[in-house]
């Protein structure tokens, strides 16, 4: 039956059948991503029409689809006076109503994108900076509130500065302590945050927290050790050193004819030697230390 009908009347049903398919294939996009598919569809087809007869084509069409007002117009309008230039300050608005979508990194990159070709815009002293509630309420903040983005670049660099030192000064502590421990420093922080400072794509948010947050592990153990250290060094002392102690190993040494106070002063002494010493003392103290620092890193109860 198709022979029977005109040029026109073939061409509508053939783009009929591609409109129906992308109505099917898009039926759980948003309605405007469908008509987009839909109009380019129909100036496709249209190119090869000659501009005179598009017009009876399109209506041929319209007689498929009489809901079809909208799309019609728009691609009418296409065919007659080509796609409208595109103007800066659409892309603007455009990039405006994207931008609480895009991720941090993906902003620092877009960012540095602009700047590279003259776009950067130099942050007035007026600024502000909101931050999260969290924080806020750990700085004891009004929620809400925003603050000012001078002060806080101010803050930034003197805690910074401040987080870097400790940083320096802990890991520092910790390889003396336990030089055999499988905790290690891997990235320097100070590098790693020079580059996510300056907008670097590849050093993410996520990157640059892993080693704060090992460091914070650390300074976090060190200070708890300092408490624990002191009891785990006072129990070894009276095991080996305590008068009761001594007594006791005295009374199962003593020579027969060696009095027990003479005993007992024979093994102080002994005991002394080898675990009183100004080195064995600095040994044992530092030792207590780190295990008592691993176990609060790695979460281990201490036995």
């Amino acid at each position: 039956m198709d022979s029977y009908l005109s040029e026109e009347a073939l061409w509508a049903n053939g783009l009929a059948a591609r409109l129906k398919l992308i109505q099917a294939n898009f039926a759980d996009d948003p309605a405007s991503v469908r008509q987009g598919y839909i109009t380019e569809e129909i100036e496709r087809a249209l190119k090869p029409v000659s501009p005179t007869r598009r017009k009876l084509y399109l209506d041929c069409l319209a007689d498929r689809f009489p809901a079809w007002e909208g799309i019609r117009s728009t691609a009418e309008s296409d065919v007659k006076s080509g796609p409208a230039p595109v103007r800066p300050e659409d892309l603007l608005a455009s990039l405006v109503q994207l931008a609480p979508t895009l991720s941090p990194e993906t902003r620092a990159a877009f960012a540095a994108q602009l700047q590279a070709v003259g776009l950067s815009v130099k942050e007035s002293a007026d600024a502000f900076l909101e931050l999260p509630p969290e924080l806020q309420k750990k700085l004891g903040l009004v929620a809400g509130k925003k603050l000012q983005l001078e002060r806080a670049v101010k803050l930034l660099a003197i805690t910074t500065e401040l987080a870097l030192v400790l940083e320096q000064l802990a890991w520092a502590l910790w390889k003396q302590l336990a030089p055999k421990s499988g905790i290690r420093k891997e990235t320097e922080l100070s590098k790693l945050a020079g580059s996510y400072l300056a907008g670097d794509a590849e050093v993410s948010t996520a990157q640059l927290a892993q080693p704060v947050e090992k460091t914070r592990r650390l300074i976090a153990g060190l200070l708890g050790a300092v408490g624990r250290a002191g009891s785990s060094y006072a129990k070894k002392y009276v095991t080996r050193l305590s008068p009761e102690v001594i007594e006791d190993w005295a009374k199962m040494e003593k020579k027969w004819n060696e009095s027990l106070e003479s005993a007992c002063w024979r093994k102080f002494v002994q005991q002394a030697k080898e675990h009183a010493s100004e080195p064995a003392i600095e040994n044992e103290i530092q030792e207590a230390i780190s295990k008592s620092a691993e176990n609060l890193i790695l979460g281990r109860v201490a036995g």
